[in-house]
């Protein structure tokens, strides 16, 4: 069965913004909001049998971001450390004091749980500068993204940057909000257990928009973009995968030939053509 892209999305989106978090378990997990993840300073409480106890476990790690789709066999990132953990009742309200994921348990003896991302207060449409450069990793070469990090004038440096690959400042402008309405829109729409823009979803909507159509494939989603550059058309394949934190996770069925549509893209976003 074939559908939109606009179709598919919202679909999505009544799918991630669920009142409550849940997996397989007796019990849910109240985020006190409509959204798929909790901010930083905001409360969430589990809903499940009165006097029962459940563990929480913390996770400070800062996953990486997805690596290009033509990167067939991708360096895991960094191994998963649980830095804190504690015992809460039912209905018991708890204060969110740190950014990272956490996994909730009833039963320590099983791999069931429920997981949820906590994130800054400024997500998903970041303003601080320290969250805003880390998505342009995607289209911004490693001396670019130290400038952006440790520089003597980070934000300087982010200025510099869009000026010299719109042209104008009218174009800059034009390529700011495009790449970070995207980057927005990836975190609201892909964000499970890490932010969304990090996700393999996330890097293709980035670079590449919203697909054209979405279609179920065996085993998962396909996205199809009409003809890009000399490429025809081009399809990422997402394959439903079990994440043991937050339920159902997509990743993408990698392989090589996506190299020239990747960079001949990637391109047109350095040299001010992208549209």
């Amino acid at each position: 069965m074939r559908k939109t892209a606009s179709y598919f999305f919202k679909i999505l989106s009544i799918l991630l913004f669920t009142v409550e978090a849940s997996a397989q378990t007796n019990f849910n997990v109240d985020l006190g909001s409509s959204m798929a993840y909790i901010k930083q300073g905001e409360n969430f409480t589990v809903k499940g049998s009165a006097g029962t106890p459940y563990y929480v476990y913390h996770f400070s790690t800062d996953f990486m971001p997805a690596p290009p789709p033509m990167i067939e066999n991708p360096n895991l990132g960094n191994p998963m450390v649980v830095d804190s953990s504690f015992q809460i009742m039912a209905n018991e309200a708890i204060d969110v004091k740190s950014t990272g994921l956490y996994f909730i348990q009833s039963d320590t003896a099983s791999r069931e749980g429920v997981g949820f991302m906590s994130v800054p207060e400024d997500f998903p449409k970041y303003r601080k500068m320290r969250h805003i450069y880390p998505p342009m990793i995607y289209i911004s070469t490693q001396n670019e993204m130290m400038s952006f990090k440790s520089g003597d004038r980070p934000r300087l440096a982010f200025e510099n940057f869009w000026l010299n690959v719109a042209g104008s400042p009218d174009n800059a402008k034009r390529m700011i909000k495009m790449y970070f309405d995207r980057v927005t829109e990836a975190n609201i729409k892909f964000t499970d257990y890490k932010e969304g823009w990090k996700t393999d979803r996330g890097i293709v909507y980035i670079i590449f928009g919203e697909p054209n159509e979405v279609s179920n494939i065996d085993g998962g989603i396909r996205w199809s973009y009409e003809s890009n550059l000399n490429h025809g058309q081009v399809e990422f394949d997402f394959m439903e995968d079990n994440n043991q934190f937050t339920g159902t996770h997509y990743e993408l069925k990698r392989s090589f030939d996506y190299k020239r549509v990747w960079f001949d893209t990637v391109k047109k976003w350095r040299n001010g053509t992208i549209q």
